[in-house]
């Protein structure tokens, strides 16, 4: 399993990102785009250095992945938030 990781940009696959999201592959762009599936990248720093966390979340799910600076999943965990705070509209 590995992610792109070009120039600081980071690319994953809608494969990597449906299975612990329970969802198809074909949903996943169109639900990042409506902002319902969200993702933050952070670089490494001191003896993480050349490592990237890579977080998700979809509703109460969060996904993440530890990555060497060649894509590499090093780590990989999934969690269930529970009773997660939500901004109401």
């Amino acid at each position: 399993m590995t992610v792109e990781i070009e120039n600081g940009a980071v690319t994953v696959s809608a494969d990597m990102l449906a299975g612990p999201f329970g969802i198809e592959p074909e949903e996943v762009q169109p639900l990042m785009r409506a902002g319902a599936i969200t993702g933050r990248v952070e670089e490494g720093a001191g003896e993480d250095e050349g490592r990237f966390r890579l977080t998700f979340r979809h509703g109460e799910r969060r996904l993440q992945l530890i990555c060497d600076e060649d894509g590499h999943v090093l780590q990989r965990s999934r969690t269930v938030l529970v009773g997660r705070t939500r901004v109401l509209p």
